[in-house]
């Protein structure tokens, strides 16, 4: 069977233990994953939300880099659909909010748009909660390096 295939079998039959045990195997369902979080289907949505993000105990970079996607497909420039992305950031935050760490201020901005604020605002509460102590370190930290990457443009 097809990875893409075996991905859609395993999470319309909710089989979370099997979902985890092919994630860790194969990195690359995750891909597939996040194409499910677009599905008109909302349990499906769910179902792959929640597996992408346990994604991240086996692979926390690969779900960050697709946090990192997400955020840009929410920007106005990037043109794209990202109505269902707050969910799937909602469901990492849930998971680990540690792995939203370095996009707080991205986060934070994108909660400016309404369509895009309750999910985003329950993910950052997420964070809040389950970082204590940590967000304004992380805050802190992404800003200088914006700052830093800005400054060097200019000379």
């Amino acid at each position: 069977m097809r990875l893409r295939d075996e991905v859609l079998h395993l999470v319309e039959h909710n089989l979370h233990a099997e979902l985890n045990a092919l994630v860790t195997r194969r990195p690359r369902a995750l891909r597939f994953l996040l194409g499910l979080s677009y599905s008109a289907d909302a349990e499906v949505r769910r179902c792959a939300n929640a597996a992408l993000a346990r994604g991240g105990r086996s692979h926390p970079n690969l779900v960050q880099n697709i946090v990192r996607r997400l955020v840009w497909a929410m920007n106005d420039e990037s043109g794209t659909n990202a109505l269902t992305a707050p969910a799937v950031v909602a469901a990492i935050a849930e998971e680990d909010p540690t792995l939203l760490l370095p996009m707080l201020p991205d986060l934070i901005r994108l909660c400016g748009d309404e369509t895009l604020r309750p999910d985003l605002a329950r993910a950052l509460r997420l964070v809040s909660s389950g970082c204590p102590g940590r967000v304004g370190h992380a805050l802190q930290d992404q800003l200088n390096k914006q700052l830093e990457r800005g400054c060097h443009r200019d000379f």
